[in-house]
């Protein structure tokens, strides 16, 4: 399929979107679906089947009525605009923009345009297994997001948006994936997730730069994505006094400013750093238990044990069993 090929087939109306255009109505699908009680309202519950990931049109002229997902979503504007009401913000993607939202984030999606063509992305959890995350360019918010999507112990609330309409690369990844799915042959599933990777890799530019080009207009301090640098690169040795004594903070003034700019204390971002990096070299390498304890930054290898088990469930050894590559 060729990208003019792939513009025709997502501007063509189908059959429910002439159904919309003309009876805005919602759909009688919506009897079937499940509903919970979510902060006092009542949302419906999407489920992600047949697969670990599936990409499909938003249906045009439709709202979407305030839902969950049990997957992550990735909401790409194709062309137009997009609004949605994501924990209780109201929240418009443009032409070329990206929002990722987390398992169990109760969104709504208002009615679109004609020339608002928004391409859908559901991904399973498992679909992020540590070897799809260790293809990634380098860890960062974005890793730690998906971290976070994938692990029951975590909370699920959270969305991410990112200003990429200014990416040539993105585009191009996001036709090239589109047409791969829209027309698949020999090896088309590993090309899928190849470009997958491709995309986040991109988004995690698009993020950083948009984050040094905020924090480089508002003030002269460190930013809190330079900070989670630092922690990223010296997570297996740095204590919150060498980290705020880097950066010329008080501790307590470190401690508060991750608190509010990541949802997680100092103790927490270190220890999925450390988790992340130990799952890694588990499903990854040969490397003996003990050495990839000292190589994280724990002396007491029972210690490290505890840790990981409350972390992932289940032993180092265990894990790396299920998940050897």
């Amino acid at each position: 399929m060729e990208h003019g090929e792939l513009d025709r087939k997502l501007r063509k109306l189908t059959a429910s979107e002439e159904a919309y255009r003309e009876h805005p109505y919602l759909s009688e699908k919506y009897n079937s679906i499940k509903q919970i009680e979510y902060n006092g309202q009542k949302v419906f519950v999407f489920y992600l089947e047949g697969g670990k990931i599936k990409i499909t049109k938003h249906s045009r002229f439709a709202e979407v009525p305030m839902h969950i997902h049990n997957d992550i979503e990735m909401n790409y504007v194709y062309s137009g605009q997009c609004t949605q009401i994501i924990n209780d913000q109201t929240v418009t993607l443009t032409e070329g923009q990206i929002c990722i939202v987390d398992t169990g984030a109760p969104h709504a999606i208002l009615a679109t345009g004609e020339n608002d063509i928004i391409v859908n992305i559901s991904m399973s959890r498992e679909y992020f297994s540590t070897s799809f995350l260790s293809r990634l360019s380098s860890r960062s918010m974005i890793t730690d997001f998906l971290v976070n999507a994938i692990s029951d112990n975590q909370t699920h609330n959270r969305y991410i948006i990112f200003h990429s309409e200014n990416s040539r690369k993105l585009g191009l990844f996001m036709r090239e994936l589109l047409c791969e799915y829209y027309d698949q042959s020999l090896c088309s599933e590993e090309m899928i997730d190849c470009y997958m990777v491709l995309i986040f890799s991109e988004l995690l530019r698009v993020f950083q730069f948009d984050t040094n080009q905020k924090h480089a207009k508002s003030s002269s301090h460190p930013s809190v994505i330079e900070i989670l640098h630092y922690l990223e690169e010296n997570f297996q040795t740095c204590t919150l006094a060498s980290t705020a004594e880097h950066f010329n903070f008080h501790p307590n003034y470190l401690s508060a400013l991750l608190k509010k700019s990541t949802g997680r204390s100092f103790k927490q971002l270190i220890l999925i750093h450390r988790m992340t990096r130990s799952s890694l070299l588990l499903s990854n390498t040969d490397t003996p238990v003990y050495h990839i304890a000292a190589d994280i930054g724990y002396d007491n290898l029972s210690f490290f044990y505890r840790k990981f088990k409350d972390y992932f469930g289940v032993t180092p050894n265990e894990y790396r069993e299920q998940h050897k590559v």
